[in-house]
């Protein structure tokens, strides 16, 4: 249940490692190329790792594949029940949506916990390894005002002074920086709850005067998005308890390029073909795809395992797989 960090990190990493990890399960299995490490960076110790699965295997009385078989269905296990968290436990249905994973181990488990979730499609972004600090240099600047101030829901003056108020001091900020105005969004919530109760929820409501159409509008919002969150509400009266403000200001992004078409061929991307262990679906020959080879508009069908320098995403058997015009990979799912 503990990281093992970076160091020493997986018993595969060669560092004195003596535990095995989720990226020792993957190696185990096939999942990740042992002549193909850490993207060729890294050779991987292999004594190691099975010395690190060998003992744990003892220790439970199982064969060293089936540990790793377990050790990847737990990893699962925890991660989809985060997901949950922020999704079916705040009244979101996963098959509605798509599950983007990224980094060096997203993409390795992103089928597996989108086809328990549902998930119809699951998106590796190009470039996943570094998409952390990629998406940091997209975002624009922000800053959350948090505001405490108990007031009834029928407080008309007493809001639209907390909203004026707390507006005014960030757009002075943002000025002192250089931002004008119109370089300036604005997005208030009112922190609102039943009267008496401990739990609250975050409103939305416009950036401009407070009306009592706002008001109105803003608790029978509240009802709806309280029940979303607690799958209930109650026969009771409204209070305001604070004031989130969420002020952003434009910054340059990069722009998005779509990849150029060579009239390369999908056979031209493959590196070969081995035996990778699913866990809860066998084993199965997979087709291992270079990712830097492919091109907008490729497809193919799982089993297969696409290594790129930075990851390896893992693709299930019966998973339909495409790269659009900028070389993200989409999977369809059979969730």
């Amino acid at each position: 249940p503990h990281s093992a960090g970076s160091t020493p990190g997986p018993a595969a990493y060669g560092r004195g490692g003596e535990d095995a990890t989720t990226t020792d399960a993957n190696l185990a299995l096939g999942r990740i190329n042992r002549d193909y490490f850490c993207g060729g960076s890294v050779e991987a110790d292999i004594p190691a790792l099975e010395s690190a699965l060998g003992k744990l295997a003892e220790r439970m009385g199982n064969a060293p594949e089936d540990v790793a078989r377990g050790i990847i269905r737990i990893a699962n296990s925890n991660m989809v029940n985060a997901l949950k968290l922020v999704s079916v436990n705040r009244g979101y249905d996963p098959r509605d949506f798509t599950l983007v994973v990224f980094g060096g181990g997203g993409p390795m488990h992103g089928v597996a916990l989108g086809q328990e979730l549902g998930v119809k499609k699951v998106v590796v972004p190009r470039g996943a390894p570094v998409f952390s600090a990629w998406g940091m240099m997209m975002s624009d600047l922000r800053r959350d005002y948090f505001v405490t101030r108990l007031m009834e829901s029928t407080d008309r003056e007493g809001l639209d002074a907390l909203l004026s108020h707390t507006m005014e001091r960030a757009r002075a900020e943002y000025a002192r920086e250089g931002f004008g105005p119109d370089k300036v969004s604005l997005k208030p919530l009112v922190r609102c709850r039943y009267q008496n109760q401990e739990f609250a929820v975050e409103v939305p409501v416009p950036a401009g005067p407070v009306t009592d159409e706002t008001l109105t509008k803003m608790v029978s919002e509240f009802h709806e998005i309280y029940e979303r969150e607690y799958t209930y509400r109650l026969a009771a009266g409204v209070e305001i308890i604070g004031l989130h403000l969420v002020a952003a200001a434009e910054v340059g992004k990069l722009e998005l390029v779509a990849l150029p078409k060579t009239g390369a061929k999908l056979e031209d991307a493959v590196k070969g073909r081995r035996m990778v262990d699913y866990a809860t679906e066998g084993r199965h020959e997979a087709t291992i795809y270079d990712s830097t080879k492919f091109e907008p508009g490729m497809a193919f069908t799982g089993p297969a395992v696409i290594e790129d320098p930075g990851t390896t995403i893992v693709v299930h058997p019966g998973n339909r797989v495409s790269i659009d015009e900028f070389g993200n990979t989409h999977i369809e799912t059979r969730g």
